[in-house]
């Protein structure tokens, strides 16, 4: 029979102040008056979302006992006892704020960067708050309504880069290339960057083919396909990368044979022949074959 784990809490004198216990307790947090906050994660079978968190008062008596229909993990408490916090996983991702005395829910803050982080309390200008950590770092404090009040360099440049995304959607091409630039520019995140790349790519192949309708083909036209290629190769691994060099190269091919330049018109069909070999997806079409087979 399964007993769960036992949580004792023992007094500076060494004697036993209260004991109780849960089926399978994840984070354990103590307040300096005695209130003990545990996350329950449940029996380790069990394949559904859920967990508890009990908050047990000093006198060994349940303040707390709050079930979710959610993964939780970390937990955390104020030094007087009076707040305790957890945070789920996915798909809630939230952190959740009680009021120990009240025994009530007051706050309830979604964590869309955060997948169950870590919480401490502490105090900005004088004001209790909780900080959500990112690993090892403090990522964001919010205030017991749920404000944020504080964020991180890393959630600063997180927010403005959102902020550059959504203004690209909206603005001209050429304007929005431009944020998207900055945007670009501003993330580390690997993924986060190629998604920004195959965004800048499609935006410069747009731009050279507006350029192309009203200009013709003039040296800022060549500039924005150069362009759309090179965050094109960036994401070759995706799909999207390696259809979009082919189309760019594609493109610059048909330009050298206007030009007579049938010796650099082979060598950029030939390249997408080679990309398609190499990552063995089809990327020729039948014109593009007969073209290398008249050229060679």
């Amino acid at each position: 029979m399964n007993c769960g784990t036992p949580i004792v809490l023992v007094r500076g004198d060494g004697e036993v102040q209260h004991a109780f216990a849960v089926t399978r307790a994840e984070n354990v947090a103590v307040a300096n008056t005695g209130h003990v906050v545990v996350t329950d994660i449940g029996e380790a079978d069990n394949q559904d979302l859920a967990g508890t968190l009990h908050v047990v008062a000093p006198d060994g008596q349940p303040s707390i006992e709050h079930e979710f229909d959610a993964n939780i993990w970390e937990c955390s408490i104020t030094e007087d006892g009076r707040y305790a916090s957890t945070a789920t996983h996915n798909p809630d991702r939230s952190v959740y704020i009680f009021d120990v005395e009240s025994q009530e829910l007051i706050t309830e803050f979604e964590t869309s960067n955060l997948n169950g982080p870590p919480q401490e309390f502490g105090e900005i200008d004088g004001e209790l708050v909780l900080y959500l950590f990112d690993g090892d770092e403090r990522y964001r404090a919010i205030d017991l309504d749920g404000n944020t009040v504080w964020k991180s360099q890393k959630l600063e440049s997180q927010d403005r880069i959102d902020e550059l995304l959504d203004s690209s959607e909206r603005a001209d091409m050429q304007e929005s290339i431009e944020l998207l630039e900055e945007a670009y520019e501003l993330t580390d995140d690997e993924n986060r960057k190629k998604s920004i790349a195959n965004k800048l790519a499609d935006a410069h192949w747009k731009l050279s083919k507006e350029i192309h309708k009203e200009e013709g083909d003039t040296d800022a036209w060549w500039a924005h396909l150069n362009q759309a290629k090179q965050y094109y190769y960036e994401i070759v691994p995706w799909y999207d990368g390696k259809k979009g060099v082919a189309k760019v190269e594609r493109k610059q091919a048909k330009y050298h044979l206007k030009e007579g330049d049938e010796e650099t018109a082979l060598q950029l069909l030939q390249s997408i022949s080679e990309l398609e070999e190499e990552h063995d997806v089809q990327l020729l079409t039948d014109a593009d074959k007969e073209k290398i087979e008249n050229l060679s």
